[in-house]
């Protein structure tokens, strides 16, 4: 959900975007947040049920760019989201191929 807003301090475009928390961690919203640092200035604001993100635009931004960058915004939370998920569901294996590969580098004495 995306509203347009405008900031009667010095009329910079902001739109709001919320996530549920039965979704999406602050984690992922807070990396997300970061990959845009360049375009927006993101306000998170936690709930107990919502993630209220506040999209100030930092540069001059027409609508159709903005509704853009908010699509961008939801894409790369979901992508953190499944990026931490898939992360989770392969750490055993991913720590097995590691112990493995650093066992066979000669950096243990062996006895």
């Amino acid at each position: 959900m995306a509203e347009l807003t405008l900031d009667d301090q010095n009329s910079a475009l902001s739109k709001s975007v919320v996530f549920s928390t039965n979704v999406h961690g602050i984690d992922d919203v807070k990396r997300a947040a970061y990959r845009f640092i360049d375009v927006v200035a993101i306000d998170i604001t936690p709930s107990d049920d919502d993630i209220v993100c506040a999209l100030n635009f930092v540069k001059d931004t027409n609508e159709d760019d903005a509704q853009k960058i908010v699509n961008d915004f939801k894409i790369e939370v979901l992508d953190q989201d499944l990026r931490r998920t898939i992360a989770e569901e392969t750490k055993e294996i991913r720590n097995a191929v590691l112990a493995y590969a650093f066992s066979k580098t000669g950096l243990q004495n062996s006895e």
